[in-house]
């Protein structure tokens, strides 16, 4: 979850005034603030992404019941959602002793709070109990291994539960990376992730990451292809999909091990789902320039029938199957690619400069090379028809 630490103060206004007593004489007693009905404005709000105005309602809230640790949870997830890190963690704190007589039993405070810890040990902490928490209240996984479907609710806890392992490898396997206990807390925390869900794709990418820093290439490589095989039929827009960064995740991983078609199909399907995220771009075009490498090098191997693009199985269309595509069209389709990474990431002002500047590099040496870019379908591009793109590079 990402969230901008430098969002600008709110202004609290200044105070109402104080009607004269005549004003109110004979209006009877005041309404009552129902703290029930603007934690619900709030929700609705939160929903809403707004969360100026949820933030104005749960301080009313707070105003009227100070000890409701309800509303000081929501209000304090509000501020971390809303970009003011500092009031949004001390609301969270609140929830703990001394100001409380006892700690939460819900791990959501937890799972916050070890986002935006300072410390990687601060995290892991928090972590821990969250993940403890819901192994506790859950159990192994109880369905069919080879579904991974739950109940929503059980769904639900389960993710969250792989959300605090995954995060609490990922401080092992780079904060804490060289401490004596890392690759025995790793392995550990990895078989409690597959126990909560043995299929779920990123705690298997999860896996795929430990065997590779264990220079167990070939049992990664299974892995990764194990997630690709059971989704590649999925089409795009399927809510049985992993989320979208996790494919991203698993198009990168594909890449390592050379599945480079296996890569296209997840980023193909992907960009159809979102044409204007960078990244996807990104990886599109350094997917098809790998591939090309590998071609003109005499390093691809004869494509077994599971690494066709799926566009084989639909009828009537004249393209080509991806891996029928020369080393030429590749270089000619990770240009078009490209170009349309390079426009999006200054459109967008995008903040990745390791993409930018390894986009601008590939750029340079496919115009070096003479490459011309894909030309888009018609109707596909506004009427452009690539023109222009000897103009783009990379600021």
């Amino acid at each position: 979850m990402t969230r901008s630490k430098n969002a600008a103060k709110r202004k609290t206004g200044k105070p109402a005034a104080v009607a004269p007593a005549s004003a109110t004489a004979g209006a009877g007693p005041s309404k009552p603030v129902d703290v029930a009905s603007l934690l619900d404005k709030a929700h609705t709000l939160l929903a809403q992404s707004n969360f100026e105005l949820a933030i104005k309602f749960l301080n009313r809230a707070v105003e009227c019941e100070p000890d409701n640790l309800e509303v000081r949870e929501v209000l304090g997830v509000a501020e971390l959602e809303g970009g003011d890190e500092e009031v949004g963690r001390d609301h969270l704190l609140h929830l703990f002793p001394p100001h409380t007589p006892s700690p939460p039993t819900n791990p959501s405070p937890y799972l916050y709070l070890a986002q935006t810890a300072g410390d990687p040990h601060e995290a892991l902490g928090y972590y821990s109990t969250a993940a403890a928490m819901i192994e506790n209240t859950l159990g192994p996984a109880s369905t069919d291994a080879s579904s991974g479907e739950f109940d929503g609710g059980e769904g639900e806890m389960r993710a969250m539960g792989v959300r605090a392992l995954v995060a609490m490898i990922e401080i092992w396997m780079s904060d804490l990376c060289m401490e004596p206990a890392a690759e025995d807390n790793c392995s550990t925390l990895i078989t409690r992730a597959t126990t909560m869900a043995p299929v779920d794709a990123e705690v298997q990418l999860t896996l795929a990451s430990i065997r590779m820093s264990q220079s167990r290439v070939d049992e990664a490589k299974q892995v990764v292809e194990g997630v690709y095989d059971r989704i590649r039929e999925l089409e795009a827009f399927s809510p049985s999909l992993p989320s979208y960064p996790t494919r991203l995740a698993l198009a990168r991983q594909l890449l390592e091990h050379n599945l480079h078609l296996f890569a296209l199909d997840i980023l193909l399907t992907a960009r159809e789902e979102d044409s204007l995220e960078v990244e996807s771009a990104y990886l599109e075009g350094w997917a098809y320039y790998l591939r090309a490498k590998a071609l003109e090098e005499g390093t691809v191997t004869a494509t077994p029938d599971a690494e066709k693009n799926k566009s084989e199985e639909t009828e009537g269309e004249d393209d080509k199957d991806l891996e029928d595509l020369s080393a030429a069209e590749c270089m000619s389709e990770s240009f078009r690619a490209l170009i349309e990474c390079a426009q999006l990431f200054e459109d967008q002002e995008y903040p990745d400069e390791g993409i930018g500047g390894h986009v601008g590099e590939l750029l340079d040496e496919l115009k070096e090379r003479g490459v011309v870019p894909a030309i888009v379908e018609a109707g596909e591009d506004d009427g452009e028809g690539g023109e222009g793109w000897e103009d783009v590079e990379m600021k």
